[in-house]
């Protein structure tokens, strides 16, 4: 029993080491026995993965690798890998960060969880509901990323006013520190769905809406509006400039938010864009379209099955803008082989990448609850299975329901707007 025990304390202290170095090794006859850019790039994307789910290393770390990996690797120099980290989108969910922390600083968050707590009272469920519903209607009209940061802090203080209310009225004699972070779990979880699926309903809700569409060759972008949005509370005096001595402050300091900026969301993001470059400059795509082609002949309901629990399955590892950049071409190829309108595969395919409930990399919000609470991995993905096959069978059953309507091909220009979201 000695030596178990002793065995069992050891694993628990080398586990993140040993998994560390062992994985590269384990995969390592991938590249060595396939020498193509595909392997190579499979490569990066399977060490990236095991990373990211076992937490084996901090997610910021794992996702500054692929600007080291990609350009060993020999598929992308390190200037076209750089370039993943600031792109258009990346400024938007800066500049909207920035404004949900200006929120959280003048306590903007308390007057919106008070006003909730108002409405539906002191029931956990029923605030829980409220929050779920005010979430999914900001996230239909402005991006759900900007819709979770605003609503994650008034998660949080709704949180703290029930557990204040239980307190000052008896209802728990001792706090319970894993009700606690049960209750506080919970609300962040329902937070990043609610703003999933309510930017689901509209165009402007998530990027992948917009993509398909073809909205993204504008002038005036997502990122510019943010960010100019954003800078407002650096700039902006914190008081009316017209009273007596009245001296110039911001209303947010840059110190203040540097030190509470979520640098690792910033940094998740610009991985999940260099995977989606690695996977088509590697044609890693087009062996995964070749892959797909099995599927041909099959009844138009099961080719339709399948696109959505591939694309909701693989949307998990990259975000859901990045996995629509690499899915939605390789949906065209397979549906001309299959003689069949690509509006059958996209459309199904566009709701299916934002199903991306139960890793932190798969969507801006889940990397954003996962920062904002001592939240683990496994919590994500209990949450998210049952969430994950309960809403990929929707998506199953509405789009067959509606492949008697004519659509437009001209709709969904796939090749004018890959190379100006990627």
């Amino acid at each position: 029993m000695n030596i178990v025990s002793h065995t069992v304390t050891l694993i628990k202290r080398w586990w993140r080491l040993l998994l560390i170095l062992l994985t590269p090794l384990i995969l390592l006859p991938l590249p060595l026995l396939i020498r193509t850019t595909q392997a190579r790039c499979a490569y990066i994307v399977l060490l990236l993965t095991v990373y990211w789910v076992s937490e084996a290393i901090p997610y910021a770390v794992t996702s500054l690798l692929p600007l080291a990996l990609f350009p060993m690797a020999g598929i992308l120099s390190g200037d076209e890998v750089g370039l993943n980290y600031f792109k258009d989108i990346t400024t938007m969910f800066v500049g909207t960060m920035i404004l949900a922390y200006a929120m959280e600083h003048v306590c903007l968050h308390r007057r919106l969880a008070l006003l909730v707590l108002k409405y539906v009272g002191s029931s956990i469920i029923w605030s829980m509901g409220g929050l779920m519903i005010v979430t999914a209607f900001l996230s239909m009209w402005i991006n759900n990323s900007a819709s979770a940061n605003i609503m994650i802090p008034t998660a949080l203080a709704i949180v703290n006013e029930l557990q204040n209310y239980q307190q000052a009225t008896n209802r728990t004699a001792v706090a319970n520190e894993n009700d606690n972070h049960q209750n506080s779990t919970g609300f962040l979880i329902a937070v990043a769905y609610s703003a999933a699926i309510g930017g689901m309903m509209t165009l402007v809700g998530t990027g992948p809406n917009i993509f398909v569409k073809g909205f993204t060759d504008h002038y005036v972008t997502d990122g510019t509006t943010g960010i100019i949005i954003g800078c407002l509370p650096l700039i902006l005096p914190n008081k009316n400039p017209f009273h007596e001595e009245w001296e110039y402050h911001p209303i947010l300091t840059w110190d203040q938010l540097s030190k509470s900026f979520p640098w690792g969301v910033f940094m998740l993001q610009g991985a999940g864009l260099a995977i989606a470059d690695g996977f088509k400059v590697s044609n890693l795509s087009s062996t995964i379209a070749a892959f797909l082609h099995f599927i041909v002949g099959a009844p138009q309901t099961s080719i339709i099955l399948v696109v959505i629990i591939i694309s909701a399955v693989f949307t998990e590892f990259t975000s859901n803008l990045a996995c629509a950049t690499i899915l939605f071409p390789i949906l065209d190829s397979v549906a001309k082989t299959a003689n069949i309108h690509p509006g059958y595969l996209i459309l199904p395919s566009c709701m299916a990448v934002s199903l991306s409930f139960m890793l932190p990399i798969a969507t801006p919000p889940n990397a954003m609850i996962f920062i904002s609470g001592n939240m683990k991995t496994r919590d994500l993905l209990k949450a998210g299975f049952g969430m994950k096959i309960i809403d990929s069978e929707l998506c199953t059953k509405s789009v067959v329901g509606k492949t008697s309507i004519e659509l437009d091909v001209t709709c969904i220009p796939y090749n004018a707007t890959a190379q100006s979201i990627a």
